[in-house]
C-alpha cells in the first residue's frame, strides 16, 4: 500500500560524549547531552501531528541494535509512539544516509521530508509547509545560517543531489542548489532557520 508522505526523522542516540561535541568542547558532555536532549523533546513535541507518518533513523556511537536505541530514547519520554518506525542510519557519509532513507521510503511513500534534531524553532507548521510546497516543485529546502540546510523533501528519488557535496561545511546550501540548477528542478526555499552546532549558536536560540 502506498502512502502519501513520510517524514524521516536524523538524529543520534542521547549519549554523553557522542552529540553536540562542539559544544561539549565549551560547555561539558554532560551540558551538551541536556541542550541536545531539549532539542529532541522538541522535535519529538513539533512532529506528534504526523504520528503515522514518522520514521526515526537513528545513529549511536555505540552501534546498539535498533532495540537499544529505541529504549535509550524511551528512557527520556522521547518518541514513544508506537506507530513510529525506528531504523539505523545506512552510509558512510551524510549524503549517503540521507540517500539511503530516501530510497527507502520511496518504496511507499509519495513524497518524503526529511529533518535533522537540531532546530529550536521547529514548528509543525513548518513541517506541513514542506509538504504543501511538494505537491508543486520537485525540491523543497530548508536553509540554515550556517549554510547547510534543515530541511529537505523530495518527491522522487534523485541520487545526484547528494554526491560531491562537501557536507558539514558552509558551501552544502550552495552545492545542493547549483546541482538542482543542473537538473532543472523546480525548488522551494523555506524560511531560514538556525540549528544548534557551537556557543554562538546556543546564545542566539531561545535554549539559551
Amino acid at each position: 500500500m502506498i502512502d502519501i508522505q513520510a517524514l524521516a526523522i536524523f538524529c543520534k542516540t542521547p549519549e554523553r560524549g557522542f552529540v553536540k561535541t562542539r559544544l561539549a568542547a565549551s560547555l561539558g558532555d554532560q551540558k551538551a547531552l541536556e541542550i541536545y536532549l531539549d532539542l529532541l523533546k522538541i522535535t519529538d513535541q513539533e512532529t506528534k501531528p504526523f504520528s503515522s507518518s514518522r520514521h526515526l533513523f537513528l545513529v549511536s556511537a555505540l552501534e546498539d541494535s535498533i532495540e537499544q536505541m529505541q529504549s535509550t530514547l524511551q528512557q527520556q519520554d522521547l518518541f514513544i509512539d508506537p506507530k513510529i518506525n525506528f531504523a539505523i542510519q545506512q552510509g558512510e557519509d551524510l549524503g549517503q544516509r540521507m540517500f539511503a532513507a530516501f530510497k527507502n521510503l520511496f518504496k511507499n511513500h509519495r513524497s518524503v521530508v526529511l529533518i535533522g534534531c537540531d532546530l529550536p524553532d521547529l514548528t509543525s507548521a513548518l513541517i506541513s509547509k514542506a509538504f504543501d510546497a511538494l505537491q508543486s516543485n520537485d525540491l523543497v529546502i530548508g536553509p540554515s545560517f550556517d549554510g547547510g540546510y534543515y530541511l529537505i523533501g523530495l518527491k522522487k528519488e534523485i541520487p545526484d543531489l547528494f554526491k560531491e557535496i562537501s557536507w558539514s561545511s558552509e558551501k552544502v546550501l550552495k552545492q545542493t542548489l547549483e546541482r538542482a540548477e543542473r537538473l532543472s528542478l523546480k525548488v522551494q526555499l523555506l524560511e531560514k532557520l538556525r540549528d544548534i552546532d557551537t556557543l554562538d549558536d546556543l546564545h542566539l536560540s531561545k535554549l539559551k
